[in-house]
């Protein structure tokens, strides 16, 4: 009851305020650049060994010229709550299909990581084909199709508080899409009962429409993790140590933020990119949340798509990235694949994986959060 509530306070709430944001005319979005850009090494020709030295803002100048173009939602689709709206409840399965072979794996502190490859047979692909690694949103799942990075989790969370819609839609939105990721899991997370993730477990399934800020308050801050990070004593403490804005300066290799403006959800975006010559930050004045869509080829298509294929085509396939010394592997007696000077890290593959269908959704939970 908690998701629905929130879809139809979404939807009521997101066409009442889009009479305040209709008729944005300056759509140009502002990108960001440090004042001393990266210079990299870069292919002179496709397979060419040969490399120059071009500076990261020249190149995404020329060959990432769609992130300069204007986004122009669709009309029906004309602020950020009704793009996130659309990114909840719309059905991008036949649009976007997708199958996944999933590898599960055993950390060695007892969690389990779940890796999806696609496409399913890599039979024809290249050894050195560039792999693209996709993680999920904050609230989990596969059926997200843009990643997205929170960056300052104490401040978003506390924009979402602040509002009705930020409050009771959002964050309860996200609230309810953990509860019932953790109510899925319920038995097996009940088989060590003296651990504090059994511990937490009912307290977090007994709460009413929950919430983010609550959720991980009484769940994520004590076992979203393992020692000696967790336990924190506050959600607050959580959300200070996992924010992402303040690492952005120690970025190591080309990174693009794509944000808009009037996402109701991220609010505080880094948009001086900590200063770091390798970061390129966006901010398009509308978009909403993961939404950016517009009209196009199949009715509805996404502005971001063009914009992110550029940019992995150059970071892929012209830049030169220095190879960096990595630690050795090895394999122990019981399995575990262990990085050398890390023994407290490993993990071991695992029965359960197998074809995924990537189209299907989490039951239970809403997209797009």
């Amino acid at each position: 009851m908690g998701a629905l509530f929130s879809v139809v306070g979404l939807s009521f709430m997101g066409a009442f305020f889009s009479i305040a944001s209709h008729g944005t005319s300056d759509r140009t979005p502002i990108i960001h650049f440090s004042p001393k850009p990266a210079v990299l090494a870069v292919k002179k020709s496709k397979g060419s060994d040969e490399t120059e030295q071009i500076s990261l803002r020249a190149l995404v100048e020329s060959r990432c010229q769609s992130l300069y173009t204007q986004f122009h939602p669709i009309w029906w689709l004309f602020n950020g709550h009704l793009q996130t709206l659309y990114c909840i409840l719309g059905n991008f399965s036949k649009r976007d299909e997708m199958w996944y072979n999933r590898t599960l794996l055993r950390l060695v502190d007892g969690g389990t990581l779940g890796l999806d490859f696609a496409p399913i047979d890599d039979s024809m692909l290249r050894d050195d084909t560039p792999v693209i690694i996709v993680k999920h949103g904050l609230t989990g799942g596969k059926i997200h199709s843009i990643s997205h990075i929170p960056w300052d989790l104490e401040q978003n969370n506390l924009g979402l508080l602040s509002t009705f819609v930020g409050k009771h839609v959002y964050s309860k939105g996200m609230g309810g899409n953990l509860q019932n990721l953790l109510r899925r899991h319920e038995k097996s997370l009940q088989s060590e009962p003296g651990h504090r993730v059994a511990k937490a477990m009912p307290l977090a399934l007994a709460l009413r429409n929950p919430t983010l800020e609550k959720f991980d308050d009484t769940f994520t801050r004590v076992a979203g993790g393992s020692a000696p990070t967790f336990p924190f004593k506050t959600a607050h403490d959580y959300y200070r140590w996992g924010s992402s804005h303040h690492v952005v300066k120690d970025i190591r290799t080309p990174f693009l933020a794509i944000n808009a403006a009037d996402d109701p959800v991220v609010r505080h975006v880094p948009m001086d990119g900590g200063g770091n010559g390798l970061v390129v930050m966006e901010l398009t004045p509308a978009g909403g949340h993961l939404g950016w869509f517009q009209a196009g080829d199949g009715f509805v298509d996404r502005w971001t798509t063009k914009p992110v294929l550029e940019w992995l085509k150059l970071t892929a396939e012209e830049i030169v990235l220095t190879k960096r010394t990595m630690r050795r592997l090895s394999i122990g007696a019981e399995g575990w694949l262990r990085e050398e000077g890390s023994p407290h890290l490993g993990c071991k593959e695992i029965e359960g994986g197998g074809l995924f269908d990537g189209n299907r959704g989490e039951e239970g939970t809403l997209q797009g959060l």
